[in-house]
């Protein structure tokens, strides 16, 4: 990639685990990585020196208006030297961290019902995003076990490393464009990359960096990107994973633990798995340690308002009651739900309160 303002940087990707058939020959991966940060320079993107798919072109236009809604990127021209329209295969992707998500897809798409709905053959984890790539020994243990759940339900097991998420300058919201590109490298072989979805079409808040509404818009003609098992709740995700015991035994969902390929059992993300099958009834194999009933207690009390984590707590207590499982850090946690509940009412109520919240929270975090 060439820019005025950054110079000369090679962008690059690396496949372990396909043959030379797989590769997509076009521009096709190498595009999103530069267009986003042509977006964030202003600056027009010109490919040269590989054909690009005619569709993913049409389709990149609607997804920087997208973006720009979102996140407030500029909208840039983008030239193409060479433009073709590729041929599809029947068989797809499906990008794979080793979490509740991406398993839940590769679960449901080889024994669930989805299997009857689109053939998957293959599982993708990309060394880059959570692991760095200066830590090629940690990507290694945590494939293995991502290897063993995909491999355990017929499918072939895929990586890709790529310095697109450290080449700079750095983009922002690049995770799940940054996912789509490295699974356009694989389409010369596959027709469709699945990209499992975190937020439940219930609980859909945009903007987000990977979204039923975005992520179509990655496709091509020879490849289309869907998002993939919106429908259904982390919960409801976990519930079919417990009857899959190669994940019980390897499903990776920590992002804190410092050699990248365990489960720490105390962060924020681990609690709240870890809660989930606590009310499902499993006492799981892949946390270095289960929390005591007071540590439940705290992390309900404390528990982060964000995203995910509030949608998700009001799912288990509604689960808790619905099994009969009546445990104190159940009552905490629908106590924390009411109170910000309660907050977020007032704020509404009271913009200006909102306002001034926000001025306190900012002076605080100056000082």
């Amino acid at each position: 990639m060439r820019s005025s303002a950054y110079g000369s940087r090679e962008l690059w990707f690396e496949i372990r685990g396909a043959d030379a058939s797989t590769v997509n020959e076009r521009a096709d991966p190498f595009v999103l990585p530069a267009l986003l940060r042509a977006m964030d320079l202003g600056s027009d993107l010109s490919v040269v020196g590989a054909a690009v798919d005619a569709r993913f072109l049409r389709n990149l236009a609607e997804f920087q208006r997208v973006w720009s809604a979102w996140f407030g990127f500029e909208i840039v021209a983008i030239e193409a030297e060479t433009i073709e329209s590729a041929p599809s295969s029947a068989s797809g992707v499906v990008a794979f961290s080793g979490g509740v998500d991406s398993a839940f897809s590769a679960w449901w798409h080889t024994r669930g019902d989805a299997r009857r709905e689109r053939r998957i053959a293959a599982a993708m984890m990309v060394r880059g995003i959570d692991i760095p790539i200066t830590d090629p020994a940690a990507f290694e243990s945590a494939g293995a076990r991502s290897r063993r759940m995909a491999e355990s339900v017929g499918l072939e097991f895929l990586t890709v490393t790529t310095n697109a998420w450290v080449l700079p300058p750095a983009v922002r919201s690049f995770t799940g464009p940054g996912v789509i590109s490295a699974m356009h490298l694989l389409a010369g072989q596959f027709g469709a990359g699945l990209v499992p979805s975190t937020a439940t079409y219930r609980d859909l808040v945009l903007p987000l960096n990977s979204s039923p509404v975005s992520d179509p818009l990655l496709g091509s003609s020879g490849f289309e990107i869907v998002h993939d098992g919106a429908y259904y709740s982390r919960f409801d995700k976990l519930t079919f994973l417990v009857q899959w015991p190669e994940a019980m035994d390897s499903l990776r969902v920590c992002l804190v633990h410092p050699r990248h390929d365990r489960n720490c059992g105390v962060c924020d993300k681990c609690m709240l798995t870890l809660a989930e099958l606590r009310v499902i009834g499993v006492e799981p194999a892949c946390f270095d340690r289960s929390p005591t009933a007071d540590e439940l207690v705290a992390w309900a009390r404390r528990l982060p308002r964000r995203g995910i984590f509030m949608s998700e707590a009001a799912v288990i207590v509604r689960e808790a009651a619905a099994r009969d499982v009546v445990e104190p850090w159940v009552r905490a946690l629908a106590r924390r739900i009411r109170t910000e509940n309660l907050k977020q009412g007032v704020l509404a109520a009271w913009p200006a309160l909102a306002d001034t919240r926000a001025r306190v929270a900012r002076r605080f975090r100056e000082s």
